[in-house]
């Protein structure tokens, strides 16, 4: 039997129509819809509130528009909801969840609830007929961007899928080992993997190596300001991303040899990989929320080498090197423009890094775990 797939994602189609598979839900999504063992998926939106709709923030439904992918768009009759901000979660999705649960069961497919959100909890008795797989993106308990009381309705989320969950994957293992223990005995660590296996070919004739140092993604607080600061005063900096904190983004621009380009597009990401030598991961680590980097497998990709703040689940001094334990930092950064743009780094990429291989095991597991009940 194939598997029928019911999702709420953390970041819905509003966001893949501006930023594209930037995330980690959406590149699952994206990846699940072209395994051969899924015969069909339904995603739900975050319901749209009416004065959203008014205000003309999210005038029309959105979509993903992928084959087997079928997108729920809904308008909340909650007039000011929205203005809630992220804990509205708890609020306006359990009636969209439940009544999904009812109707999009299949009884000639095995049922999957695939669920990203850290907040926003529902009626667990609609569960039946259903097998129900949590993902923990982040640990949203320690979010640098999260409330206190935001971070009290993720703690009641993560209460909840720890008793009511039959699978649960996680961003690394310390995540999954802060938030058990778990009711269910099948959890998996999935990092952040290798999204969309085929690399653009670049035309080497264009390509043009602005930067020394380059970053892709969202700025927050967590950004390591002071560490990008005392680089730029010998190196170039390219900051591609959207600035999340004012302070940080205004600092940023106002430094010289540092140049902030905003926000960009997935689909931009080849291009951009192209300006700069080496890729940064510039997080301080107080700030860590047990995560994984996409952006590291993104410059493996492109055969960028990187240098970051905190060791994660792939070391390799070879294209990898911490800046807060290193010792020669000046020789480690030469090491680094000497590998740049050599194809020994996307050579180390392993089958397990990939993300369909992972999604694949998991798509296995579920399988075999209802083939036994």
């Amino acid at each position: 039997m194939k598997i029928n797939l019911l999702i709420a994602p953390y970041r819905d189609a509003y966001f893949h129509e501006e930023f594209g598979p930037a995330v980690r839900d959406l590149q699952f999504i994206e990846t699940l819809a072209k395994l051969n063992d899924i015969h069909s998926i339904t995603v739900l939106n975050r319901p749209v509130s009416i004065l959203e709709r008014l205000l003309l923030k999210k005038t029309r439904p959105k979509k993903i528009n992928i084959t087997k992918i079928n997108t729920y768009d809904a308008t909340s009759k909650d007039l000011l909801g929205a203005i809630k901000g992220r804990s509205w979660a708890e609020d306006v999705y359990a009636e969209v969840i439940n009544k999904h649960l009812v109707e999009s069961k299949s009884q000639q497919c095995i049922n999957v609830f695939l669920d990203f959100l850290p907040i926003g909890t529902f009626n667990p008795a609609q569960l039946n007929g259903w097998l129900y797989w949590y993902d923990f993106i982040d640990n949203f308990k320690k979010h640098n961007r999260f409330t206190s009381n935001e971070k009290q309705l993720v703690q009641k989320k993560y209460h909840f899928i720890a008793k009511f969950a039959n699978f649960i994957s996680g961003v690394s293992d310390v995540c999954l080992e802060v938030n058990s223990p778990y009711k269910t005995p099948n959890t998996q660590v999935i990092s952040n993997k290798i999204f969309n296996n085929v690399i653009e070919n670049i035309d080497k004739k264009q390509k043009k190596t602005d930067y020394d140092f380059g970053f892709i993604g969202f700025i927050t607080d967590k950004f390591d300001l002071k560490f990008v600061k005392e680089i730029a005063k010998t190196y170039t900096v390219a900051i591609y991303g959207q600035i999340m904190d004012k302070r940080i983004g205004n600092e940023l621009s106002s430094i010289k040899n540092i140049t902030t380009f905003g926000k960009f597009a997935y689909k931009d990401v080849p291009q951009i990989c192209q300006t700069f030598k080496v890729g940064l991961l510039p997080y301080l680590a107080e700030k860590s929320h047990d995560g994984s980097p996409l952006k590291l497998y993104e410059y493996m990709k492109y055969n960028i080498p990187c240098l970051t703040s905190i060791d994660y689940e792939i070391i390799d001094s070879r294209f990898i090197r911490n800046y807060n334990t290193s010792q020669r930092l000046q020789e480690d950064i030469k090491d680094m423009y000497a590998v740049s743009g050599n194809k020994l780094i996307s050579d180390t990429i392993q089958d397990d890094w990939k993300l369909d291989v992972s999604l694949q095991n998991v798509l296995d597991q579920l399988i075999q775990s209802n083939n036994r009940e």
